[in-house]
């Protein structure tokens, strides 16, 4: 936050007011930035209660009072005493309040400090400026009151963010820190003898800068040390050393670290090597400079230049200077002066010229300060005499050509006719020029020109001659030439054009030079570059651009005295094209004066045709160390006064911990420390003139990245082997194309080898290693271990993890695109302890780069990030490793952007928000169960898996409080939807019609609010509360919102995900709760209104993330739970009764009661216990099972006695197995397997709900769904069967029979004693599949079925005539005997009852009653 402080100097007239009216005014600075003045006042106005007055009665308080033109003017309602009255009907509308009664009163000044917190975000670049300039306006003293007077107002501190994350305090003028603050925290800029403007903190005592003159002076510091250098210079023979001498001294004083102390008072603070000096192959001495360093062109003229000699130096002469100078800095050397342009002439030869004939008019000959040769003949010329063909004239020191010979000239080629050659410099003699020398003149005749179609070059040097009396007469001849030199000079590139140009001949003597002016103009194409966005309305002459850029050109055209004519724009930025009629020599200083012109206006750009020098500290693999140089800029039109700006792919590079941005005189340094995937991209270094932006501008040649290291993957990584002879395959594989070799054999190759092993050599070993590495680079290698057993050891062996010894670790690579390894421990025959370290390459590369992000890197960090999540969702949603991963990499980008306080643009959040959807779709669910869970099945070696998900919504809470201002009003994802909106009065939004949020109440400013709604974030976070219990599930939306102002009310309407579920309670994600670990809460919020069209309003005092729990159970109703617990108990009691009569299926229905009444104890609980549950369930479910098919079998009995009427088939042994098989041995089969398939991965229980079989996870569930329904359905249809076979039965008796018993009866009777003993109600369980909140089927439900013990005592037993008569006999008195007779009478009656009804039970006796008909055949 930036912080302002304003001292104040108030006078004030009283110590202790009493402050009752605050009247603030508004200050508007920026649309989001508003300051307040606040004035206090001292009188209390309320309602006139008196019937014939309307309006306020305004009474003061003590000490003060009203002035007496109030009293008149608002009728004073008190005694008006000594010109004043406490009390007026009304409110002055001058906004005037009571004054203070005391007169004339000592003023009192004090200070008062203003500390002013503004979000960044919500400021423009410039408001500095514009608040200076507000303060700085305002006109002082100021009244508020007759007794507060604001007398001054200064602006002293602003306080900024820095690139570490912390503050920079900056001092305004005549404002300073004292010295002490200034070592304490570190000044940002040069400390004065008296303070510093700047230091790089903010003290926490509330001290901020003070006037220069109130800071004590600084103490004197000790004396300045005198920097010195010091020559050393050492003599080594050259026998002693070895060849690379130089390299090895080089590389040892790299390696010394300054500076270094020699003594208290001397140090040494570095160290350069500069020169060095070899025997050549003449016997001297040839003198190299290192980098950076060169001989002045003085010392490269006088001792000659080892290489050619550059506008400026040399870095090597033929010789040892013996006043003991040595290579200087580049930039210590005085520019060498320009080269003329020379024709040398031969030393003793006075040769007229005779008129020559012109080349062919398509021939092009561009020459470069030369004379046109004779096309089969150069020969030099030696200072001799050489008679005429036909004149003998002997003459001194004089050389006369051969009639057909051509004095040699300099680098002198002829082109082919149809060729073009582009050259420096090229001059044509005029056709009519004549240079008279001295007055000797010797004929030379028959000269011609060259052959248009011979080409050949000539000699690049030539001795300096010594000229006598010589007269040179140049014949009238004229040569068409091309000048196509490319230069750079500010920003022109010369393009190429027909010029005609004027000789430049010069004379040389011994002791002078003297150059001849050209004379005739040459007309060229030259371009400057304008950093403005091309537009095709420029190349209309009467646009504002065009006339601006011509007069530029013509003005400087008319300085310089020679003609330029703009041509046309083109794209490029903007590219402007200009003719120039001009001396060759005139046309730079016309183009650096047209360049200055125009960047008065706009911004100009000069390119450098040469690119970027990258330099890497490594072998180029990522994360080392690179250094790119830029410049040096033209001194003529940059001068050192600039600064410079790096740019990657257009984005600004911000120097931070890893890019550090340096410059001197000449060039500007990028060095980046640990160079990652994110900073490869097209370079471009900009150095910018201070006084008007114009920039040099040098560029990579094209994107400069590094490379992967190599990731060598072997396979197998470890191996168990009996030496039995035979052949192991073994391979070896890297990425990208690296060559490898296995070290122990001479196998090698590209990407991949293979190598077969034999083992019939292992007998005397224990083990062998075989590495795979790197050829190029072989500090990257695997290897691979082959283990040898002999015998039959105990051994485990699976499809995954091969064979390997027990008591051993077996280990295996991942997959192609996977670093890390498996292992397991083979504990006797099964594997153990499996653990698994295997992440995505691409991956680990990116979690290992977020550690170094920073403001540069993130964007584009961030792009790869989304990329690579998103291309192997798949694989990153089914490993808990790789969700761990993206995890730690979100949590290090949250951590970078609060480290440097960095501001996420749209398009990095909408990556960080694809990246975090992938992780939390339905596919990563089992992911996530596993992490929350802790389960250690399995082993990724994360630190705490249970705080994964945590971290997650955490990291994301800190990226949005940073997300920058942007155009749109949301961002729109597959899986998250993030929207803003800027709100001034209370709102009420609908978030993608899932979450409304209102929020009541605003004071008015502008805020903005943030509103992140994840579509599965349920899949994610673990329903667990402040007792870490999970009883509950998420049943809404879970929102983040966050708003830029303080929100202390907000209403939230979630829709309600599963109307299956109940009691919703509201709850915000709190990071702080179970010791960190995260959890739901519900401090601060309350549920307002559950809707019965299922929606469930909260109301919340902070802000955070949000969502609803409830409960996953059927509706809330309390009828339900007296009918279940009611109709249950009544059921066990009539079971019992039951067992006597009916063993199988009242057993069988009495256990699953029993546990089903346990399961709702533990269920209800506060915290479940997993092991009882997970037993609970696994009974209900088995004697529930139990029940249907004792029912099945039942039916089925029932169907076969009804079909199969004369006895016969089935005996009774073979009922009773059919029958326990099927009562038992199915259930048995079927609980079994389901929780042998479900319990090793928790997917047998509800885990968070109700003791029952999962449905969410693992659909266990229709392991009992299935079965029951289909035995309703099968039951149902045996009941419809039995009842045609009845009715068809009763139809065909006699009429007596008829009439005794109606088919109604029969029919109604026998669904009464069938239905429970078919579980015919169980089927209301298909209507609550499809109306789950049904109330009436929900109560039907639960007492059909609840009551089904008390239904098959009541029709199944006590309505049977047999059963009722044995109780009848058995309770029956005995009329005879004695008491000892009677007793055993009884017992026999009790013994015949249960006999009797025994037999009619196991269907020996059939009556024609439909009663004894269906209990006959329906009972076992």
């Amino acid at each position: 936050m930036p912080l302002v402080r304003l001292q104040a100097l108030i006078q004030q007239q009283v110590k202790h007011p009493f402050m009752l009216h605050l009247h603030c005014l508004p200050i508007l600075f920026t649309q989001s930035v508003t300051l307040n003045h606040c004035v206090v006042f001292f009188s209390v106005c309320s309602p006139n209660i008196t019937a014939n007055i309307t309006g306020y009665q305004c009474t003061c308080e003590e000490s003060f009072a009203w002035s007496y033109n109030k009293c008149i003017d608002y009728e004073a309602c008190d005694a008006i005493v000594g010109d004043t009255c406490g009390c007026i009907n009304g409110l002055p509308a001058d906004g005037q309040y009571c004054q203070l009664k005391t007169s004339n009163p000592v003023p009192v000044e004090y200070d008062i400090d203003f500390n002013l917190l503004l979000p960044v975000s919500s400021l423009p670049p410039n408001f500095i400026d514009l608040f200076r300039n507000y303060v700085g306006n305002l006109s002082f003293p100021k009244t508020i009151t007759q007794s507060l007077i604001i007398e001054d107002l200064n602006f002293t501190t602003w306080c900024y963010p820095n690139s570490t994350g912390g503050m920079q305090c900056q001092c305004e003028d005549h404002f300073g820190w004292s010295c002490e603050k200034c070592g304490l925290y570190g000044a940002c800029s040069n400390v004065t003898s008296q303070a510093c403007g700047c230091i790089k903190g903010l003290p926490p005592d509330g001290e901020f800068c003070e006037p220069n003159a109130s800071v004590a002076p600084c103490p004197t510091p000790p004396p300045a040390p005198v920097d010195f250098d010091i020559d050393l210079e050492l003599h080594i023979p050259a026998s002693s050393v070895p060849q690379n001498f130089s390299v090895v001294l080089r590389n040892i004083l790299r390696n010394f670290s300054f500076p270094k102390i020699i003594t208290g008072s001397l140090t040494l603070k570095d160290l350069n090597f500069t020169t060095w000096c070899y025997p050549n192959s003449t016997g001297g001495l040839q003198c190299q400079c290192e980098d950076q360093f060169a001989w002045s062109c003085g010392k490269c003229d006088e001792y000659g230049a080892c290489s050619n000699v550059t506008s400026q130096t040399c870095d090597c002469i033929k010789g040892f200077p013996p006043d003991g100078e040595f290579c200087e800095p580049v930039t210590n050397i005085i520019p060498c002066p320009p080269m003329p342009n020379t024709t040398t002439p031969d030393p003793t030869t006075t040769t007229p010229m005779p008129n020559t004939t012109t080349p062919d008019p398509t021939t092009t000959t561009p020459m470069l300060n030369t004379t046109t040769p004779d096309p089969t003949t150069t020969t030099p010329m030696p200072n001799t005499t050489t008679p005429d063909p036909t004149t003998t004239t002997p003459m001194p020191n004089t050389t006369t050509p051969d009639p057909t010979t051509t004095t040699p000239m300099l680098n002198t080629t002829t082109p082919d006719p149809t060729i073009t050659t582009p050259m420096l410099n090229t001059t044509t003699p005029d056709p009519t020029t004549t240079t008279p020398m001295l007055n000797t003149t010797t004929l030379i005749p028959n000269t011609t020109t060259p052959d248009p179609t011979t080409t050949k070059p000539l000699p690049t040097t030539a001795p300096t001659p010594i000229l006598t009396n010589t007269t040179i007469l140049m014949p009238n001849t004229t040569t068409p030439m091309t000048d196509t030199t490319t230069t750079r000079v500010s920003s022109t590139t010369r393009v190429p054009t027909t010029t005609t140009t004027a000789m430049s001949t010069t004379t040389t003597t011994a002791n002078t030079t003297t150059t001849i002016t050209p004379t005739t103009a040459s007309v060229t194409t030259d371009q400057l570059t304008i950093n403005v966005e091309f537009s095709d309305t420029y190349n209309n002459p009467n646009s504002v651009f065009f006339r601006n850029v011509s007069t530029a050109i013509q003005a400087e055209a008319q300085k310089n005295k020679i003609t330029a004519q703009l041509i046309k724009f083109r794209s490029g930025s903007t590219i402007a094209e200009y003719n120039v009629t001009a001396a060759t020599t005139v046309i730079q200083t016309l183009n650096n004066g047209i360049f200055d012109q125009l960047a008065k206006i706009y911004s100009m750009i000069s390119d450098e045709p040469r690119f970027l020098d990258f330099k890497i500290e490594g072998s180029g693999f990522w994360e080392d160390k690179v250094i790119v140089t830029c410049g040096h800029p033209p001194l003529d039109l940059f001068g050192t006064d600039w600064r410079a700006e790096w740019r990657c792919d257009g984005n600004v590079i911000v120097a931070d911990g890893v890019h550090t941005i340096s410059k001197n005189n000449s060039h500007s340094v990028l060095s980046v420390s640990q160079f990652i995937r994110a900073d490869s991209g097209n370079y471009e270094c900009r150095l910018i003139r201070e006084k008007d932006e114009s920039f040099y501008r040098q560029r990579s040649n094209g994107a400069f990245t590094l490379k992967e290291k190599p990731l060598i993957r072997v396979d197998p990584i470890q191996k168990f082997l009996n030496c039995s002879g035979q052949n192991v395959p073994l391979s070896c594989t890297v990425n990208n194309d690296y060559n490898i070799n296995f070290t122990n054999v001479n196998i090698s190759g590209k990407k991949s080898i293979t190598y077969q092993y034999k083992t019939d050599s292992c007998t005397d070993k224990e083990q062998d290693t075989i590495t795979c590495q790197s050829t190029t680079y072989p500090e990257f290698k695997e290897t691979i271990t082959l283990r040898f057993y002999k015998g039959n050891p105990q051994m485990c062996d699976d499809k995954e993890f091969g064979k390997a010894v027990s008591g051993s670790r077996a280990r295996i690579p991942c997959a192609n695109n996977e670093v890390g390894e498996k292992s397991a421990l083979c504990n006797i025959t099964t594997y153990t302890e499996i653990r698994d370290t295997c992440i995505l390459q691409p991956i680990k590369e990116l979690l290992d780069q977020s550690e170094v992000l920073t403001a540069t890197t993130l964007p584009a960090f961030l792009q790869q990030l989304s990329n690579v999540t998103n291309g192997n969702s798949e694989q990153v949603v089914n490993s808990p490793k790789n969700i761990d991963a993206v995890v730690q990499i979100l949590r290090n980008v949250a951590n970078r952007i609060e480290l440097f306080n960095i501001s996420i643009n749209e398009n990095s959040m909408k990556d960080i928000l694809i990246t975090a959807g992938v992780l939390t779709t339905d596919q990563a669910r089992d992911s996530w169960n596993f992490l929350n869970k802790n389960n250690e099945s399995i082993s990724y070696s994360i630190s705490n898996p249970d705080g994964v998900s945590s971290s997650l919504l955490q990291s994301l809470e800190i990226i949005t409080k940073h997300l920058a201002s942007f155009n749109n009003s949301g961002i729109d994802t597959p899986f998250i939807i993030l929207n803003r909106t800027i709100y001034t009065n209370p709102i009420i939004g609908d978030f993608n019609s899932s979450v409304v949020i209102e929020i009541p109440q605003n004071e008015g400013k502008n805020k903005s609010i943030t509103v992140i709604t994840f579509a599965s974030l349920n899949n994610v976070l673990p329903a667990r509360e402040i007792d870490n219990s999970s009883i509950k599930v998420i049943g809404g939306r879970v929102v983040l919102v966050q708003s830029s102002g303080q929100i202390n009310n907000i209403s939230l309407t979630f829709d309600i995900l599963n109307d299956t579920l109940r009691d919703p309670k509201c709850v915000f994600w709190n990071f702080n709760l179970l010791n960190g670990l995260g959890g739901w809460d519900d401090e601060g919020c309350e549920v307002v209104n559950t809707n019965e069209t299922g929606t469930v309003t909260c109301n919340c005092n902070h802000l955070t993330s949000f969502s609803i729990l409830m409960s996953p159970n059927s509706p809330i109703s309390p009828i339900l739970d007296y009918i279940t617990y009611i109709g249950v108990g009544i059921s066990m009691g009539s079971l019992v009764i039951c067992l006597i009569i009916e063993v199988n299926i009242a057993v069988s229905l009495l256990i699953a009661d029993i546990w089903f009444i346990i399961g709702a104890a533990i269920s209800d609980a506060n915290h479940k216990n997993h092991s009882a549950c997970t037993a609970t369930t696994f009974f209900i479910h088995l004697f529930y099972l139990a029940l249907f098919f004792w029912m099945f079998a039942s039916a089925l009995l029932l169907l076969y006695r009804t079909t199969n009427v004369f006895g016969g088939g089935l005996s009774k042994a073979s009922m009773l197995a059919i029958g326990f098989s099927l009562g038992y041995g199915a259930p048995l089969i079927i609980a079994t397997v389901t929780i042998a398939a479900t319990a090793p991965d928790n997917k047998y229980i509800r885990e968070n709900v109700i003791c029952w079989l999962n449905w969410d996870e693992s659909k266990a569930l229709l392991a009992f769904v299935i079965p029951a329904l289909s035995i309703v359905l099968i039951n149902l249809i045996i009941l419809v069967v039995v009842l045609y076979k009845i009715i068809r039965r009763r139809v065909g008796t006699t009429a007596a029979q008829a009439g005794e018993k109606s088919v109604l009866l029969v029919i109604v009777k026998s669904l009464a004693v069938l239905t429970p003993f078919f579980g015919i109600t169980w089927g209301l369980g298909a209507g609550l599949l499809v109306h789950p909140r049904d109330i009436g089927i929900n109560i039907a439900f639960a007492l059909f079925n609840s009551l089904q013990g008390f239904f098959i005592l009541v029709f199944g037993t006590l309505l049977d005539g047999k059963v009722r008569s044995a109780i009848s006999s058995y309770a029956r008195p005995s009329r005879s005997g004695t008491g000892s007779t009677s007793a055993g009478n009884s017992s026999s009656s009790g013994l015949r009852f249960l006999r009797n009804w025994r037999r009619g039970r196991d269907g020996y006796n059939m009556t024609s009653s439909a009663s004894s008909d269906l209990h006959s055949a329906s009972n076992t």
